[in-house]
């Protein structure tokens, strides 16, 4: 991803989800309002203006795993992220982005390489020249490395700064800071970030993995011209996260509403 990509949508953070990260975040363990029942994250729409401008789907096979996600970015991208697996591990993830702009440039990244260890994840694209490093405890995410296979040297990195309980506190997003504050305790993650910003999401979806224990609603972008924004968060009696709303006052004109299954 390149860096003016990451400085667009914050730009638009407080209005829309941000698309260009590879969105999604994966569902988080039960919690106090759970009434027993276990959700699967399954589809989020965009809105700006009450105009949908984006929507997100997810697919899952019969041990209820992620076989797909699928992206529609309106008049401007469609991207599929596919997932094979061998003996349940994730063995191939196909990234295929075909841009409706007719001066943009489609794509397809085919990570037929994976390894995979107690605290990292390579792919490795050699048709694309592209790999993708994910370093993590827990489950939590720590670091990312993204850079053609044939220039390590050129790198795109993040890390992640989290407190003693887990929660995102920081992010380091190829140079851009970003700080993190006013946590919703106690409730499930939501699945597009809410003002978290970071790339790279749809992998850690697949994987499992996650940067923050709770959400964060205030986010502080440290760069010239950045600022504080907030979203606003609706939850069902689960604590599922329903609707993300990016201004309060007018919260039926900017916003996202994610649907759920039954696991």
């Amino acid at each position: 991803m390149k860096k003016q990509n990451l400085l667009l949508t914050i730009l638009i953070a407080i209005f829309i989800i941000s698309c260009s990260s590879d969105d999604g975040q994966p569902n988080e363990e039960e919690g106090p309002n759970n009434e027993n029942e276990v959700k699967l994250y399954k589809k989020t729409n965009s809105f700006r203006d009450g105009t949908l401008i984006s929507s997100k789907e997810v697919f899952y096979n019969s041990d209820n795993k992620i076989e797909s996600v699928t992206l529609n970015e309106i008049n401007y991208l469609n991207r599929t992220f596919t997932v094979n697996y061998t003996n349940g591990n994730v063995s191939r993830i196909i990234r295929a982005t075909d841009v409706i702009d007719p001066n943009g440039t489609d794509e397809t990244i085919n990570y037929n390489n994976i390894s995979i260890t107690n605290n990292s994840i390579i792919l490795v694209s050699d048709a694309s020249d592209r790999t993708l490093e994910i370093e993590f405890s827990n489950s939590f995410v720590n670091a990312t490395k993204y850079y053609q296979t044939s220039m390590p040297n050129n790198v795109f990195t993040q890390s992640f700064t989290r407190n003693s309980d887990n929660q995102l506190i920081s992010n380091y997003t190829g140079g851009d800071v970003f700080e993190y504050s006013n946590f919703d305790s106690n409730k499930k993650l939501d699945p597009s970030g809410s003002v978290m910003e970071y790339e790279h999401n749809t992998f850690f979806m697949i994987f499992g993995l996650r940067v923050s224990k709770d959400n964060p609603l205030t986010a502080t972008y440290n760069f010239s011209g950045g600022g504080t924004y907030s979203n606003f968060l609706e939850y069902d009696n689960q604590g599922y996260v329903t609707k993300v709303s990016y201004d309060a006052s007018n919260s039926t004109s900017n916003y996202s509403v994610h649907e759920y299954i039954a696991e």
